[in-house]
């Protein structure tokens, strides 16, 4: 994968966007670290690059055969310098461009979408000169600015997105269960408290007194086991927004001295998933989790077994994400969509461009067992 390519993808005319009408290009510019070896052959060297690649063509590969061809166009991009890599055939030195020549030439090519760079920065440099026909698509990042770039979309769920949408549905609990409280923990670093100031920010949202929203030291030097077993034994959710596995271990273990009717852990999918945690800490009480990958994308084995056909390998995270990026695209109504591995439920800034604001939210239930949780709408 040393050269630029030129893959004609064919797809159905009804699965493609309207500007796809007659034919559709797109690019891919991906942080693939191309180098040469002594045969002359270019060989990648950022494993992720090259997955999520394979993945996002496997999903192409899945529309082929109608008579409405995609064009796809795949560019390797410098980290180090923020320029786009164009490795021509039969050359022996890759062209080097510019975020302004890059985005130029594509206009010039009628291109519709920009699907990378992974860092945020880096899709923002493209958008800024992308023109009114071209989109950009950040595939990965959580922390792209889309203020002022109407051209720029934010495909991967904006930061602390989870803690914003637990306080909101906490907030919504609080008001129907006035006799209830909160209780957030606080890990005495930046991580914590961006993400506590997240979960306040999703609580006011809803109308509900943020004040009464308690906080408590989480850290491993506080006596928490102590500060639980003491407590009043009010109906109580508890809330952990980092994934810090020994402390969600003290918490539990903490709250194991409490009846698991009065007691509700709140948390972020990570905690949920961690092999480390005791499964008798952790679903003693009912758990309410948010998480921005679907909870089902294991079940999808065709398309795992089609990503492995084409990587020799499967259940690759970046893989699972350039195929549901790829289908994502394709999708005719793509307003609110779900892919194998997302949910794409988009908003826009004012005057700026487009981000994903899709959640999940589950609530387990040792008597009742999972079931998803229906996000509370703004008042």
């Amino acid at each position: 994968m040393g050269v630029k390519y030129l893959l004609t993808i064919a797809c159905t005319a009804a699965s493609l966007l309207a500007s796809a009408q007659g034919g559709a290009r797109w690019a891919v510019v991906l942080p693939f670290g191309v180098e040469t070896d002594s045969s002359g052959s270019g060989i990648t060297k950022n494993a992720m690059a090259t997955e999520f690649y394979a993945g996002f063509r496997a999903a192409l590969d899945s529309f082929a055969g109608s008579e409405w061809p995609i064009t796809l166009d795949v560019y390797d991009f410098d980290e180090a310098t923020g320029q786009v890599v164009d490795h021509v055939f039969g050359s022996a030195l890759p062209r080097m461009l510019s975020p302004l020549a890059f985005m130029n030439e594509q206009a010039r090519l009628d291109v519709r979408y920009v699907v990378g760079p992974f860092r945020g920065s880096d899709s923002e440099s493209l958008a800024k000169h992308a023109a009114a026909t071209t989109y950009v698509v950040n595939p990965v990042s959580r922390e792209v600015r889309t203020e002022g770039l109407p051209q720029l979309i934010a495909a991967a769920p904006v930061r602390f997105l989870e803690a914003e949408v637990l306080g909101r549905l906490a907030a919504h609990d609080a008001l129907s269960r006035p006799k209830s409280r909160t209780v957030i923990f606080d890990l005495g670093d930046k991580a914590s408290m961006l993400q506590r100031q997240a979960f306040v920010r999703g609580y006011h949202a809803m109308g509900a007194d943020t004040t009464k929203i308690q906080t408590w030291d989480g850290r491993p030097t506080s006596n928490l086991a102590a500060r639980v077993g003491g407590d009043d034994l009010v109906p109580t959710r508890f809330v952990l927004l980092d994934d810090k596995v020994l402390s969600a271990a003290r918490i539990l273990q903490g709250l194991r001295q409490r009846p698991a009717s009065q007691t509700e852990f709140w948390t972020v999918s990570s905690t949920v998933n961690s092999p480390s945690l005791d499964a008798f800490l952790l679903l003693r009480q009912p758990i309410i989790w948010a998480q921005t990958d679907r909870l089902e994308f294991a079940q999808y084995e065709d398309v795992d077994a089609h990503i492995a056909s084409v990587l020799g390998t499967s259940r690759s995270r970046w893989a699972w994400l350039g195929y549901d990026i790829a289908l994502m695209l394709l999708e005719s109504s793509p307003e609110h969509t779900k892919g194998p591995r997302r949910s794409y439920d988009w908003g826009q800034t004012t005057g700026g461009g487009q981000f994903n604001q899709a959640i999940e939210l589950y609530r387990f239930d040792p008597s009742r067992g999972v079931n998803p949780v229906a996000l509370p709408a703004l008042p």
